[in-house]
């Protein structure tokens, strides 16, 4: 069983063509050109068999290893969000550990997803990826991001290495579908979640599948 819901929809990403996405020699280091708390969550991440992939927020804009070109090429986006998201790719102690401080959260949601990255109208890659999300716009962003850090710090093997050979080496990049999950847990989740009443749900909830909450966004006109 997981311990984040499923967020009921899926994620599209458009990502620049030059974009590194088979092998790259940045994963972590490159979000030093935006914040040294996103570069310690990038490397953090990784040791969790993870990988921190973008941030877009009021405060930071639009940031991270997937959105370098946001960082590097000012006025590309034409839209602000009044809002925070946060993007990781799955694994299973890195659900564990951002469940684990979820639970005492309570202006940010986090659930499980289903990404799709695109070049134009090409698509290059789908994966499963945990996504935070806070519909608040004066979310604060570094308190978050600094506990994010601690709770990653405490579940991390002083053994995982992983961030220093992808930086001096090369990272390649695999994905985890959907496939991967167990599909006995799934089917008995579902079949526990259709047996209940609409009443007892309301107190044994959540639902397996979770809505996004709602975003202020503010589009920007073109030159």
């Amino acid at each position: 069983m997981t311990s984040l819901p499923y967020w009921d929809s899926n994620v599209d990403m458009q990502i620049a063509p030059w974009f590194p996405l088979g092998v790259d020699y940045e994963p972590v280091s490159v979000n030093s050109h935006h914040s040294g708390r996103l570069s310690r969550i990038a490397a953090l991440s990784m040791r969790l068999s993870s990988e921190f992939f973008c941030l877009t927020s009021l405060q930071s804009g639009y940031a991270g290893t997937l959105l370098r070109d946001s960082m590097f090429i000012p006025g590309k986006q034409r839209r602000i969000d009044f809002g925070f998201t946060m993007l990781f790719g799955y694994s299973a102690p890195m659900e564990e550990a951002v469940g684990s401080l979820l639970e005492s959260q309570g202006d940010i949601e986090g659930g499980v997803s289903f990404c799709t990255l695109w070049d134009r109208d090409i698509i290059l890659e789908s994966f499963k990826a945990i996504i935070l999300v806070s519909g608040n716009p004066f979310f604060s962003e570094d308190d978050f991001l600094d506990r994010l850090g601690v709770v990653l710090e405490k579940s991390v093997s002083s053994q995982a290495n992983m961030p220093f050979f992808a930086e001096k080496f090369g990272y390649r990049r695999f994905f985890i579908p959907y496939e991967t999950d167990n599909p006995v847990d799934l089917e008995i989740s579902r079949l526990l979640y259709e047996m209940e009443f609409e009443e007892t749900r309301k107190w044994v909830g959540p639902s397996p599948e979770v809505s996004f909450p709602p975003f202020l966004t503010l589009d920007l006109a073109a030159d």
